[in-house]
C-alpha cells in the first residue's frame, strides 16, 4: 500500500513547536499508512516559495496546526494559502485543520475552508488522533468551487492549434481569389470584410449549423470556398445581410470551444454557476485575443466578439464591428463597443465596491522602487488616480501587514513587479499570494505579474493560469499595457504579453469530450464491416472501440506510429456527419504488420498536438519540464471525464498512455486485441 504523504504546517514557536515533535508527530508517525513531512523537507539553497510550492504540491494532504502562534505567522498563513490553491486546481479537499485553543471563528473566513475538516486538538484526551487519521484517509472532491476547473485556458489554445492558425494566414487571399469576389463590383467588394469573427455571446449558446442559423436571422444568402487544413477541405462560409438598404459581407462562427462550456452546463456535466461561467467567459475572451494578436500569421486577421445576446442582435453586432474594421464609421471608444467590454461586466460583483483601483507590490530594491513610482506616475497622468500606495515606513513589519491586509480587501488590481529582488522577498510573496487566492476565491482576475525577462525568473505554480506583462526598461511598453488592463481596455490587442498555459490539460480535456468524443461516438465505429468487405477481408479481429493513443513525448502528429515499424495504416471507416454542414467524418483502421488478421480503429488525441506547439511556440507557459507533466495530467483527467460525462459512451473507447521511446505501441495493442 502507497503511504499518504501529509505535509504538517506549523508556527515556529516554541511552544508550537514542542507541541508537534513531542505529542503530534509521534502519535501520528506510528501509522504505516502515513508518511508526515514537515519544513526540514524544504531543500536548502532553493528560492523559498519554490521549495515550498514543491513539496506541498508532492503531497496527498496539508495539516495545519492551527494555533494563536501560527496566525500570527506569515508562513503560516503563505503555506495554507498554498494548500488551499492546490485545492482548487487538483479539485480535491486537501487541507485538514488541527486546532489548538483557538476557536473556530476566529479562522481566516475563506471559502474552502468552510469545506476543510476541523479538528479540536487537546493534550488530555487523544481523541483527535483517530478523527485526524481518518479525515487525512478521507477523499473527498471540493463541492461548491468551479468543479469544471480553470477549462478557459485549454479552450484557447486548442481552437488556435487545431483551427485558427492553419485558416487565418490565407484567409484574405483565398476570399479576394474567389470567383465570387471576382465577380462582384468594386462598390460591393468594399463592404466585405476579410476578418474571421469569433462570435462568443455571453450565454455561451453557439449556434453551429450555419444554414439553419442564417435562415432564423433573416440572412439573405451564403456562399461556401473551401480551404484547405491538414489534408481536410474545410467549407468556410461567407455570410451577407442587409441593413437599411446596405449589404455586408463577412466570414463568422461560433467557437466550439464556447459551447462546451454551454454543453458542460447543459447536460449536466459540471457544476457551473452564473459567476464561474463569467470568469471562464472573461479569461477566454481576453486569452483568445492575445493568442491570436501575438503571432504574425494570425494578427490583426481575426476578431473576438463578445456580446450580450440576450439584449443584442447578432446582426447588429456583426454590422458595427464590420464597418469598424471596413472604416466606413467613426471609431467607437470601448466603453461603447461591442466588441470591447470592460472585464469588470463580466463579473459578479460591480466594481464600485472597491476602495482603490491599484495596488503594486514590489521589494524594497532602489531599482524595483524606482519602477513602482514610473507605473504610477503614468497612471495618473493616464487619469488612474485611485492608487493605494505603500508607507513611508516599509521596514516595519506591522505596518507591511496592514498595508497588505488593506490591499487585499480594498484594491480591483494587484500589479506584482516580478524581479530577483522580489522573488527573494518572502512577505512580498505573502503578499501576492494573498491576492491572487482572494482573486480565485471571488472568480476574478486580479493580480497582473510585470515580469522582468532579462532574469530567469522563478514563477510561482500559483500564478501559472495569469497572463504576464513584460517589463520594458526601454521602451516603458508595459505601462501602457498596464493602463488598459486596470482601465478595462481591450489589452491583448495591441500588446505583446506572455502568456500563461493556465490549468491547459483541464480544458484540452473538457473540450476534447464534449465537442469531440460525445459527438462522434458510438457512431464512428458502426458499420467496420463495410470498411473490410471494401478490402475483400474477411477474417479479421477488429475491436469496436476507438483506441485514443496518447504518447509520452507529445510527438502525435500525422499516422499512427510504433517504434518498431509494426503498425500501418489500412483504410477507414465508414463516413459518418456529426458535425452538420455536410461535413464528412471517419476515422482510421490500422493493421499490425506481423499478425494480419489484426486491426485496431485508433487515433492520437488531438489536444496532445497541441500541447506539443505550445511548448514550440514558447509563449504557451508549457516548457519542455512542463510538458510531460500535462501530457499525463491530460491523459488522467480525460479518462476519468469521459467515464464521469457519458458512461455509456466512455465504453465505445480507450486511452492508451505510454512511453514512446521505450515501448511498442504495437505490442500494447495487440494485447487489447488478445
Amino acid at each position: 500500500m502507497t503511504a499518504i504523504k501529509v505535509f504538517l504546517s506549523h508556527s515556529n514557536e516554541l511552544d508550537d513547536q514542542q507541541l508537534v515533535f513531542d505529542e503530534i508527530l509521534p502519535k501520528l508517525e506510528v501509522f504505516e499508512d502515513l508518511n508526515i513531512l514537515t519544513q526540514d523537507e524544504l531543500k536548502p539553497g532553493q528560492i523559498f516559495l519554490s521549495s515550498l510550492t514543491e513539496l506541498v504540491d508532492k503531497v496527498d494532504k496539508t495539516l495545519l496546526f492551527i494555533t494563536k502562534n501560527a496566525m500570527q505567522s506569515s508562513w503560516c498563513n503563505l503555506e495554507l494559502l498554498i494548500g488551499l490553491e492546490r485545492s482548487q486546481r487538483k479539485q480535491q479537499l486537501s487541507v485538514v485543520l488541527l486546532l489548538h485553543d483557538i476557536e473556530e471563528k476566529d479562522i481566516p473566513q475563506i471559502a474552502v475552508l468552510q469545506e476543510a475538516r476541523k479538528i479540536i486538538f487537546t493534550k488530555e484526551n487523544d481523541s483527535w488522533v483517530t478523527e485526524t487519521v481518518e479525515r487525512i484517509r478521507e477523499k473527498e472532491t471540493i463541492k461548491q468551487l468551479m468543479p469544471a476547473g480553470n477549462v478557459a485556458h485549454g479552450l484557447v489554445w486548442s481552437h488556435y492549434a487545431g483551427l485558427l492558425q492553419y485558416i487565418l494566414p490565407d484567409l484574405e487571399n483565398n476570399l479576394k481569389e474567389s470567383e465570387w469576389y471576382k465577380n462582384q463590383l468594386p462598390s460591393l467588394q468594399n463592404h466585405v470584410s476579410t476578418k474571421f469573427y469569433e462570435m462568443v455571446p455571453t450565454s455561451c449558446t453557439c449556434h453551429f449549423d450555419c444554414q439553419k442559423w442564417m435562415k432564423i436571422s433573416n440572412w439573405s444568402k451564403f456562399w461556401n470556398f473551401p480551404i484547405q487544413l491538414e489534408g481536410e477541405t474545410l467549407e468556410n462560409l461567407l455570410s451577407n445581410f442587409t441593413v437599411l438598404l446596405m449589404t455586408y459581407f463577412c466570414i463568422c462562427e461560433y467557437p466550439s470551444a464556447i459551447g462546451a462550456m454551454k454543453a458542460m452546463e447543459d447536460h449536466h456535466l459540471a457544476k457551473f454557476s452564473i459567476d464561474d461561467k463569467k470568469l471562464q467567459l472573461a479569461r477566454f475572451y481576453y486569452t483568445m485575443n492575445s493568442v491570436i494578436n501575438h503571432f504574425d500569421i494570425s494578427r490583426n486577421k481575426a476578431r473576438v466578439v463578445l456580446f450580450n445576446d440576450e439584449t443584442e442582435k447578432v446582426s447588429e453586432v456583426l454590422v458595427k464591428a464590420i464597418k469598424q474594421d471596413l472604416q466606413l464609421t467613426e471609431k467607437v471608444m470601448p466603453k461603447e463597443s461591442p466588441i470591447r467590454p470592460k472585464l469588470e461586466d463580466l463579473e459578479p460583483t460591480p466594481e464600485l465596491e472597491y476602495q482603490y483601483q491599484v495596488y503594486i507590490a514590489h521589494s524594497e530594491d532602489t531599482e524595483d522602487k524606482q519602477s513602482a513610482k514610473e507605473i504610477i506616475e503614468y497612471l495618473e497622468q493616464k487619469g488612474i488616480h485611485s492608487i493605494l500606495k505603500n508607507p513611508d515606513s516599509p521596514n516595519d513589519p506591522d505596518v507591511k501587514s496592514n498595508t497588505l491586509i488593506k490591499a487585499v480587501q480594498n484594491c480591483r488590481w494587484f500589479i506584482f513587479l516580478m524581479t530577483q529582488n522580489s522573488v527573494k522577498d518572502k512577505m512580498l510573496q505573502l503578499r501576492v499570494l494573498a491576492a491572487l487566492h482572494d482573486g480565485i476565491l471571488k472568480r476574478r482576475v486580479r493580480v497582473i505579474p510585470v515580469v522582468d525577462r532579462r532574469n530567469d525568473i522563478y514563477i510561482p505554480d500559483a500564478l501559472q493560469w495569469v497572463t504576464y506583462v513584460p517589463y520594458n526598461g526601454q521602451t516603458k511598453s508595459h505601462l501602457k499595457s498596464l493602463h488598459n488592463i486596470v482601465s478595462g481596455e481591450d489589452f491583448p490587442l495591441k500588446t505583446e504579453m506572455l502568456l500563461p498555459a493556465g490549468d491547459v490539460a483541464n480544458g484540452l480535456a473538457w473540450g476534447y469530450v464534449v465537442n469531440y468524443l460525445r459527438v462522434i461516438l458510438p457512431d464512428a465505429l458502426k458499420n467496420i464491416e463495410q470498411s473490410f468487405k471494401k478490402k475483400n477481408i474477411s477474417d479479421y479481429k477488429c475491436p469496436e472501440t476507438l483506441f485514443i493513443i496518447i504518447p509520452k513525448s507529445c510527438d502525435a502528429k500525422g499516422v499512427m506510429k510504433d517504434k518498431n515499424d509494426r503498425i500501418s495504416s489500412f483504410t477507414t471507416t465508414p463516413d459518418i456527419h456529426p458535425f452538420g454542414g455536410g461535413r464528412s467524418f471517419s476515422c482510421q483502421i490500422y493493421q499490425i504488420t506481423d499478425q494480419p488478421d489484426k486491426y485496431f480503429i485508433g487515433q492520437y488525441a488531438a489536444p496532445i498536438t497541441c500541447l506539443h506547439e505550445m511548448k514550440e511556440w514558447r509563449i504557451a507557459g508549457v516548457t519542455a519540464d512542463t510538458i510531460l507533466s500535462e501530457a499525463y495530467s491530460f491523459y488522467e483527467i480525460v479518462k476519468n471525464l469521459m467515464e464521469s460525462a457519458d458512461p455509456q459512451k466512455a465504453k465505445c473507447c480507450e486511452f492508451i498512455y505510454f512511453d514512446d521511446e521505450k515501448d511498442s505501441l504495437a505490442d500494447i495493442i495487440e494485447k487489447r486485441i488478445g
